[in-house]
């Protein structure tokens, strides 16, 4: 099952692009907050608070577990081929999918968790409704504070230089990851971020624009895209080709070219929100939404 008619270029069309095309287009029975490849034919989904497994070979999904007592808003492969999950519960927990079951549960925030990401040495780092940042040791399952901000944490960006980024309320704070010490601050209303192939961090705004940042000693904005979604981004993906994807609250994807500025591709096909994107290999990647749909995109 494929989609048709939905692509439609927004101001001028990125040069030699090779515009995705949604190739498969899978029915679910609820909706998918929450994606991440476990490899490049097997999807782990978080539908509401049921983790789930797509199987694209025979294009079915199989329940895992419904262990968490609710919404699972983040999900990432971890390097060890284990998935790990954060939600509403204030809960992360790290799941062998092979067995279908959870290996470790760690408890220590007191509100919603929107963002976990994997830093060197079997460590997990997560943001939270509860303003906190926490590093959580996948091996001793020990936790520690990281920082403490003004508001609620929703996006983390890991640099290749012992930095990290984080996107809290009105503002983005790059500290050092090792001396926790905090090196400079943005004002920036961002929502989500993703480090990119080239050492940049793209950036997506509340009001639905995206920013690429460069990090030194500090944070600049290097570009700012005119045009853009009209809601909150709430998701990013960088391509192979270094082409980049965005999914906001609305029905529609964006492609970008950080090397066209003043373009945008329009990703048409999904009926309401997009609510979970997920780069697979490649081009390829993952979307899902409210209306119920699992939708790939290559």
């Amino acid at each position: 099952m494929g989609c048709s008619n939905e692509r439609t270029v927004e101001g001028n069309k990125i040069k030699n692009s090779g515009y995705p095309v949604c190739r498969l287009t899978i029915p679910l029975t609820t909706e998918v907050d929450a994606l991440a490849p476990l490899n490049n034919d097997k999807l782990v989904l978080g539908a509401k608070n049921e983790l789930q497994l797509f199987e694209g070979e025979n294009k079915s999904i199989i329940s895992i577990s419904k262990e968490h007592k609710g919404r699972i808003n983040c999900l990432i492969r971890l390097s060890n081929g284990q998935i790990a999950s954060g939600g509403q519960d204030n809960t992360i927990k790290i799941w062998d999918i092979e067995k279908k079951q959870s290996v470790y549960t760690f408890t220590g925030h007191t509100s919603i968790i929107w963002e976990i990401r994997e830093i060197e040495g079997n460590k997990i780092i997560s943001g939270a409704d509860d303003n906190k940042s926490k590093i959580w040791d996948l091996k001793t399952k020990k936790c520690e504070d990281f920082c403490k901000c003004n508001r609620h944490i929703s996006g983390i960006a890991i640099l290749k230089n012992n930095k990290i980024i984080i996107a809290s309320g009105q503002n983005l704070f790059l500290y050092d990851l090792k001396t926790k010490q905090q090196e400079s601050v943005l004002d920036v209303k961002a929502w989500a971020l993703k480090e990119l192939s080239n050492g940049d961090v793209a950036v997506g705004l509340g009001n639905g624009l995206l920013y690429i940042i460069s990090v030194t000693d500090e944070l600049l904005i290097k570009i700012k895209f005119p045009r853009g979604h009209n809601k909150t981004i709430n998701s990013i993906i960088e391509l192979d080709n270094q082409k980049i994807v965005t999914a906001s609250d609305e029905n529609d994807l964006i492609l970008w070219d950080p090397k066209e500025p003043e373009s945008m591709y329009i990703l048409k096909g999904h009926t309401d929100i997009v609510t979970g994107l997920c780069f697979i290999s490649g081009t390829k990647f993952a979307s899902t939404s409210r209306d119920k749909t699992l939708k790939i995109w290559e």
